[in-house]
């Protein structure tokens, strides 16, 4: 290496030099310009081969990786030998196909779990469902006493609430108590109207969530509104009745209804 610097360099006298004779020659002018003509030219020439795709030099279907692993592939076959620089990079796809193959199990058992819980919660919605439409259809028949948990009507689906001190929806159907008469809250004609017939649907509110109660069918099953024509009953006393003791309601048998208004 030294003796190539030095022949470079015009030293042609370097091996004689090592005898301890000899004295070195001044490097020649036009060595110097030469060597700077190449320097300038290789500069020059970097941005070409910068540009330069190398992978065109390889043949045609031999691929060579590098620098991160020791293997060949070519239309044959590919051979790759595990280890060297490859090693990190191969236990590194090892572990991250474990750690996919790991979460798409844990997400599959998840969903399959998800799907089971949202069926067993359907089965038992549409089980508690038919159970109480059961019960109301046998509470309408006259059959076994009913509870149910009663609020006051709004713009939400009507399932159990009350629309006035004589009408309710139970377990989605609408039943008029067909032995009293209340004061009208939709509209009222008058203020105090209005103030009769608050009170008179929070007491039956308040009757009706007090317990189970019986719903005895009369003579006719609907009224021409086409809701069910019940008499509401706890241990053998109309709840209707009990309104009237309260001053809410008036007895009604039928035919056309009184005016609340400036009624005492």
């Amino acid at each position: 290496m030294f003796d190539f610097m030095r022949l470079l360099s015009g030293d042609r006298g370097g091996a004689t030099r090592r005898g301890g004779s000899g004295r070195s020659a001044a490097p020649g002018v036009l060595l110097q310009l030469r060597l700077v003509f190449y320097g300038v030219l290789l500069g020059l020439m970097m941005p070409v081969i910068r540009q330069i795709d190398w992978s065109a030099l390889v043949p045609p279907g031999l691929k060579i990786e590098w620098p991160t692993g020791f293997g060949i592939a070519w239309p044959a076959g590919h051979l790759r030998v595990p280890g060297g620089w490859s090693k990190a990079a191969d236990a590194a796809k090892a572990e991250a196909s474990s750690a996919a193959a790991a979460a798409a199990g844990a997400a599959t058992n998840a969903g399959a779990a998800t799907t089971a819980t949202g069926a067993l919660a359907t089965a038992a919605g549409v089980a508690s469902a038919a159970s109480t439409v059961a019960a109301a259809a046998s509470a309408l028949s006259g059959g076994k006493a009913v509870s149910a948990r009663f609020t006051i009507c709004g713009h939400a689906k009507r399932i159990d609430c009350m629309v006035d001190g004589d009408t309710f929806w139970m377990a989605g159907t609408k039943i008029r108590i067909a032995d009293i008469d209340t004061p009208e809250t939709h509209p009222p004609r008058c203020a105090r109207e209005a103030r009769l017939g608050q009170a008179a649907t929070v007491k039956m509110q308040a009757l009706l969530n007090a317990g189970p109660f019986t719903l005895a069918p009369i003579k006719r099953d609907v009224d021409r509104y086409g809701r069910k024509l019940r008499l509401v009953e706890r241990d053998g006393v109309s709840l209707g009745a009990v309104l009237v003791r309260h001053g809410l309601a008036r007895r009604y048998g039928g035919g056309k209804r009184s005016p609340w208004c400036g009624w005492s």
